[in-house]
């Protein structure tokens, strides 16, 4: 069945339906303890937990992280929220004998939570990285670390607010540089970390978003100069139509470092403001340099890149696959694993029955 929004809805409310269905994390199907994120990441370590808060200062409000690393602990199911579960050991000591770790800092989609993409942060650790997720301070939220969904959200003043920014344009954009703002805080706060900073590798470091996160993600990869962090080796790219519309050309055309950009097939030709995902995938991924990779995933939607925190009937006709989940994090993986950690990264050079347009290097 081909989920779009109603037909008779305006584009810009078609614009809005999706984003509202992403950031109430109805975004895939539930993982069981043991299931993919176990069985076919190939789990070199087990995965500790911790949700910290780096503390307010002079020039930056506290922010929460999700963070996902090594550890020798014993691990044991653990539920994320409504049907997402896991398998970590929460907040057990990192492994401080196999360091120095390559370093993630991913960025949720607005309203979203720093524990929306459980099926590939927890698989990552699992390879031996450590993986930090800001709660970015969206003015709305509906998932937040530790809690899962948010108990009556305000869904309307969410809806309203997400039409603004799908909205937006450049000359709009200073309107949301608190989260480049927390996407430095973020990474900055790891680094200096007693517990965690030790244990990366400051020459392997990499920043991905999904949505409104990609955005994020480009915005201190690159695109812009006074907020462009030059330890950041790779970009990773969900489904992200605010990279392009928030971003001039000419600024995505700084960005000097590998990238990879997915995008579901489903919602390749759904419009945000006068341009389609497609289009604006495209805008990216042509701007961006060499070696890069566009990847669009065979049935997926806008949110089949998140994990989900409800029960409800509805979620469950609105959320993607455990067969997309693993192959989003399989080239996910392989692409980090080449271009940041410097290992060999499988599948990159072949493609996938799941894919419905692949463009790499070698291609």
């Amino acid at each position: 069945m081909h989920r779009q929004p109603h037909p008779h809805l305006p584009p810009v409310w078609q614009s809005l339906f999706v984003l509202l269905l992403l950031t109430l994390a109805h975004a895939a199907t539930a993982q069981t303890e043991g299931s993919t994120a176990e069985t076919r990441a190939e789990r070199h370590y087990q995965v500790g937990h911790r949700i910290i808060t780096l503390a307010e200062s002079k020039t930056a409000p506290a922010l929460t992280l999700a963070v996902w690393y090594p550890t020798a602990a014993e691990t044991r199911p653990h539920t994320y929220g409504g049907p997402t579960l896991g398998r970590v050991a929460l907040d057990a000591a990192p492994l401080a004998v196999s360091a120095p770790y390559p370093l993630l800092v991913f960025s949720h989609g607005y309203g979203g939570g720093g524990i929306g993409a459980v099926f590939f942060t927890e698989a990552l650790a699992a390879r031996g990285w450590i993986v930090v997720c800001p709660d970015h301070r969206d003015r709305h939220s509906a998932v937040r670390s530790g809690v899962g969904q948010v108990p009556g959200a305000n869904m309307r003043g969410l809806l309203r607010h997400a039409g603004e920014i799908a909205a937006s344009t450049p000359m709009q954009r200073v309107n949301y540089h608190y989260r480049i703002d927390e996407m430095r805080q973020a990474l900055d706060g790891v680094l200096v970390s007693p517990d965690f900073g030790p244990l990366i590798d400051r020459q392997r470091i990499a920043v991905g978003g999904h949505s409104f996160g990609g955005y994020t993600a480009l915005g201190v990869g690159g695109t812009l100069p006074e907020y462009h962090d030059p330890r950041i080796k790779a970009l990773l790219l969900f489904s992200t139509g605010a990279g392009a519309y928030l971003f001039e050309e000419v600024e995505l055309a700084r960005v000097k470092v590998p990238s990879m950009l997915f995008l579901g097939e489903r919602e390749a030709t759904q419009k945000r403001g006068a341009a389609t995902m497609r289009e604006l995938s495209e805008r990216i991924y042509r701007n961006l340099p060499a070696p890069k990779y566009f990847l669009e995933v065979r049935g997926a939607d806008h949110f089949s890149f998140n994990n989900r925190f409800s029960d409800r009937p509805g979620a469950r006709l609105m959320s993607g696959s455990e067969a997309q989940f693993d192959l989003i994090r399989r080239y996910a993986l392989a692409f980090l694993e080449r271009h940041v950690a410097g290992r060999e990264g499988r599948d990159l050079d072949q493609t996938d029955p799941l894919l419905s347009r692949y463009v790499h290097p070698k291609r």
